[in-house]
């Protein structure tokens, strides 16, 4: 029997239930025009009313205090002011005019995948600030379909650039090297591009806008990238050796590497053309858009709310229960806990772990089962409706969850069979 202190969990349905519904609800309301802020509330509610007790989602709540949820809003909020500056500077318009010299499609298609080597949250809202006259006013794009391709080719690189945290955390959980991660985890980036691009010859067929004639491309082009190219430079050095005599120079460097890294960019970007004063006002106003926050903070709330449901727990033990074959197992869980959570780095951190006494460690890796596991979370996160780089960017372009979201589990299903076909054919 319970003593007073004692707090009664009272949870109707396991917490993977309560997701499924409560996904179910978000897209039918986005499927009615409800914005994606008001859509993720019917998530949160839905979710905690059917699993999670009042402590429960008070801890997530504190969650949002801990360093690791206010440095994403560092994060966002730097990257906002840095893609504010670049666009009052003129670089973000160089970067899509030099791209434009190859064709327009190029450009649509080659600007977030550039941008996507920048392993930063909420890094499409970069590319789709860059873009978005050009989506609109020369492609004549819905909002939707911007949507669309902006998100999808942000994210190519992530089962193949070893600066993705989920591959760093992955090599740690299963004490390999990132480079032994990518070097069997690439057919995911090859599915990816296939589905992007298969799903992007629909929407882009009818483009109105055509290619430029551009003197220099070249020159235009790293004039106008070289703060994104900087950014990562300095990040890659934190993974080197060079990382212990930068942090001698640099404060705080090798233990926010990316956060130091953004710091001097902006810093150095704003140096390097100091902004009018209508420029600093609109770089301000983007960085600080109240709606984009509120996106923000509802995707880190439910990130929390999974983390502290046990749905992890829930889906570990369906390992257990000899459903399914393996190899599939191997590919849902990451999948599951990926589509719930919304972040690549929370699929690397729960799945893989759960995953790693059948995966293996060190020299007894199972590559094949590595490789699928990875799949299912990368693309699991990719259909999720609080990953950030897509609920901000649905937020930026003022566009529907539901027709989006349909592309995007296309090409997640078309990724699924060829990435997985070509696992299948390396690894049985």
């Amino acid at each position: 029997m319970p003593t007073g202190g004692d707090e009664i969990e009272v949870k109707l349905v396991d917490p993977l239930l309560a997701f499924v519904l409560g996904y179910t609800l978000l897209v039918v309301a986005s499927s009615k025009g409800v914005r994606v802020y008001y859509s993720l509330v019917i998530l949160i509610v839905v979710f905690f009313a059917l699993s999670m007790s009042i402590g429960e989602l008070e801890k997530s709540f504190l969650g949002l205090y801990s360093w690791n949820d206010i440095r994403v809003f560092v994060y966002i909020f730097l990257s906002m002011f840095l893609a504010g500056i670049m666009k009052a500077q003129g670089k973000l318009d160089g970067l899509v005019e030099s791209t434009s010299g190859v064709s327009c499609r190029f450009s649509l298609l080659g600007v977030p995948a550039i941008i996507g080597l920048m392993p930063m949250p909420g890094g499409a809202l970069v590319s789709a600030i860059a873009l978005k006259d050009k989506f609109f006013k020369e492609a004549r794009l819905s909002p939707e379909d911007a949507t669309y391709i902006n998100y999808w080719f942000r994210h190519l690189w992530v089962p193949v650039w070893p600066l993705f945290q989920s591959v760093v955390i992955t090599a740690a959980v299963l004490a390999i090297d990132p480079l032994d991660v990518v070097s069997h985890t690439w057919p995911g980036t090859i599915g990816a591009i296939i589905g992007g691009l298969v799903m992007a010859y629909f929407v882009l067929r009818g483009l109105a806008c055509g290619k430029k004639s551009i003197e220099n491309p070249l020159r235009l082009f790293l004039a106008s990238f070289w703060p994104l190219l900087l950014l990562a430079v300095l990040f890659i050095l934190s993974r080197t050796e060079m990382s212990s005599t930068l942090s001698s120079m640099i404060p705080w460097y090798s233990d926010e590497p990316m956060l130091v890294s953004l710091v001097i960019v902006v810093l150095l970007t704003v140096l390097s053309k100091i902004p009018d004063r209508k420029g600093w006002i609109e770089a301000l106003k983007l960085a600080t858009k109240p709606t984009i926050h509120i996106v923000l903070f509802e995707s880190l709330l439910f990130k929390n709310m999974i983390i502290n449901s046990g749905a992890a727990t829930s889906t570990a033990n369906l390992l257990d229960k000899d459903l399914l074959p393996l190899t599939i197992m191997l590919y849902i869980i990451p999948f599951v806990l990926g589509l719930a959570a919304g972040g690549e780095n929370f699929f690397a951190s729960t799945a893989i772990p759960l995953l790693a006494a059948v995966i293996g460690i060190g020299s007894s890796v199972n590559w094949g089962y590595l490789s699928v596991a990875y799949l299912g979370g990368f693309l699991g996160v990719m259909a999720s409706p609080v990953h950030l780089c897509l609920a901000l960017t649905l937020t930026y372009f003022n566009a529907r969850f539901s027709p989006v979201i349909v592309k995007v589990l296309a090409s997640v299903v078309m990724a699924t069979l060829i990435g997985g076909g070509l696992i299948y054919v390396l690894y049985w």
